[in-house]
């Protein structure tokens, strides 16, 4: 039966059970995917770097998180944007306990992330002032007066990011499709085999061929490149010469109705990398088809899952909001994966476009106990809701829609039912490998994977079992062999002396490691049992695993026996400092000035 099936016959027994629970707007917790900033054009790469505007559009977004999650602003354009107070957390200092930022590696999407949380936590003169826990940090009493010492910069604040790259099995949660080789070699061989893709390509060469040999764009692009293969790098190259090319600019003739169709056209060959949505046959092959497509998607959706998990298990204290900051593929994909997408919706409104800069995808996790407020209520009556913010203008709201179809009405899931389907659509970095082979990153030669109890562990192929079983037997031989030989030496020189012989006392005397050369004067060479003391470094399998609770424990069933939370498995990558990737040592900016 094939995985869209499976997962509908999920929803319908879950919640033809549920009895909707009585709850209200307390958020326990936030998950968020935003997309980069403006950057350069990809055809700049490897060298790619984040606009003054795209860092804009970054401190833009996070105003609008810290206007709904955290305190109201004194800036009147976020008045709009509807409160829903995140439980219990401080909207004034940054505590990195509550939250978890993650980022892709590259400069443009790090940077854009710095600029959000700028926006989500501007700098504040009066933070400590007015947080009496934190006060006694701030304090010197060797100094007269005013004795509160400040951050730089008016009170710039200091985010812990934690850029994921390629060494790191985390970063397939945020960007599964990048090094995903069976993606690459799927999209390179067989997309062009699309009949309907094959037709539009017929009917937009022309256009994209004239666009690019013509003023003001000609000689910008190989003609050979200017096709519908590439529609989504030519409409970003143009948009962007668009707006930062003077000559481009004034001699692009309907620019507003050129670039509007070049973003139509990206957005489907976007959508056709990222969704596989033409196979409609009930088979393992489109299945399979589907989980390759789609699978930026697939690894965002367990990391959201897990993220919710982390938060439930620990009573909605750690893991409050959680950020992660990537590219628009994740987007693309998931969107198709939570049936969003119609007739409607694909010809007209937001995701009928490719991700505008900085537009983020928001999940939040709400429910309150009418008892007892001030404690997490149980998952029975906890909540699921999904927002999209199309792009980070201050006139854009937080805009609910429905999952999976799911109460079309107020577009609420039931937690458990939100973390089943999510972790039924799901694939983790160990399954990413399985995906992507052979070996899409260098730690899928080892296979790691996660556990429910969310210790790193690593798995051995049956190849390198055997060859380590080989070794270690010739290695018990070999010792064998040496014991019995040097035995048999020991047995010969006894036999040899006289049964009479008795050592004399200078000899008897001389003893130790020189025998009878030894004279009176030497010592002996004195070997403790203790041995050399090693330290074990350089493992971060290896440090301080935490046995926590089993996912049953929080009564989510998860698809199989490797799931794992997120904040766990965090830890296994940052509770040590030389583990961890930050941006701590950044150049601080104010919030106000440009990036």
């Amino acid at each position: 039966m094939a995985m869209h099936k499976r997962l509908a016959l999920a929803v319908a027994l879950v919640t033809s059970i549920w009895v909707q629970p009585s709850h209200g707007d307390d958020v326990w917790a936030v998950v968020a995917f935003i997309n980069h900033g403006e950057r350069e054009p990809v055809v700049n790469a490897p060298s790619i770097s984040l606009t003054p505007e795209g860092a804009q559009q970054m401190l833009r977004q996070g105003k609008a998180f810290r206007a709904r999650y955290l305190t109201d602003l004194s800036d009147s354009d976020y008045d709009h944007i509807g409160a829903a107070r995140l439980h219990n957390i401080n909207a004034d200092m940054i505590d990195n306990q509550v939250l978890d930022i993650t980022s892709q590696s590259d400069d443009y999407v790090n940077g854009g992330a710095m600029a959000f949380l700028q926006g989500l936590y501007p700098p504040s003169f009066e933070a400590f002032r007015d947080n009496r826990e934190e006060i006694d940090m701030a304090r010197d009493y060797t100094k007269s007066g005013d004795n509160i010492t400040d951050f730089p910069l008016n009170g710039y604040q200091y985010p812990n990011i934690r850029t994921l790259g390629m060494l790191d099995p985390t970063s397939t949660s945020i960007q599964g499709n990048l090094r995903c080789s069976a993606w690459e070699s799927e999209i390179r061989r067989n997309l062009s085999r699309d009949p309907n893709l094959e037709e539009l390509y017929d009917a937009t060469l022309s256009f994209y061929q004239g666009l690019f040999s013509t003023s003001p764009m000609q000689g910008t692009i190989n003609l050979e490149g200017a096709n519908l293969w590439n529609a989504y790098e030519l409409y970003d190259f143009v948009s962007y010469e668009y707006v930062h090319n003077e000559t481009v600019n004034e001699g692009l003739t309907n620019a507003t109705e050129l670039l509007a169709t070049m973003n139509s056209w990206a957005t489907t060959m976007e959508r056709a990398k990222n969704a596989y949505i033409n196979g409609t046959a009930d088979s393992d092959d489109v299945e399979e088809k589907a989980k390759l497509y789609s699978i930026a998607g697939r690894t965002l959706s367990s990391r959201i899952a897990l993220q919710f998990i982390s938060n439930v298990k620990r009573n909605g204290d750690r893991d409050k909001m959680a950020l992660m900051f990537g590219s628009h593929e994740p987007i693309v994909a998931f969107i198709a994966m939570a049936g969003l997408l119609d007739e409607e919706s694909v010809s007209q409104g937001p995701f009928s476009l490719l991700p505008e800069p900085g537009a983020a995808m928001v999940f939040e996790l709400y429910g309150e106990d009418a008892q007892n407020p001030e404690v997490m209520p149980s998952f029975d009556d906890l909540m699921v809701r999904f927002f999209y913010r199309a792009s980070a203008d201050a006139d854009e709201d937080f805009v609910l829609y429905p999952l999976w179809g799911i109460d079309p009405e107020n577009g609420t899931v039931p937690f458990s039912t939100f973390v089943q389907v999510m972790q039924d659509f799901g694939v983790s970095a160990s399954e990413w490998c399985n995906i992507c082979g052979p070996n899409p990153a260098p730690w899928c030669a080892n296979s790691y994977y996660y556990d429910d109890e969310r210790s790193c562990k690593k798995e051995m192929s049956a190849a390198t079992a055997g060859g380590l079983g080989a070794f270690f037997a010739l290695a018990v031989v070999l010792l064998g062999w040496i014991f019995w030989r040097l035995l048999q030496r020991k047995m010969n020189k006894e036999n040899q002396q006289p049964a009479n012989a008795a050592p004399s006392p200078s000899t008897a005397a001389a003893g130790g490691f020189k025998g009878p050369e030894k004279k009176a004067g030497d010592r002996d060479v004195a070997v403790t049992g203790n041995g050399i003391h090693h330290e074990r470094v350089g493992s971060w399998e290896m440090k301080g695993a935490t046995t926590v609770p089993a996912v049953a424990a929080v009564g989510v069933t998860t698809k199989d026996s490797t799931r794992v939370t997120a904040s766990q498995r965090r830890r296994s990558f940052d509770d040590d400092d030389d583990d961890a990737i930050s941006v701590m040592g950044a150049t601080p900016v104010k919030a106000h000035e440009s990036v």
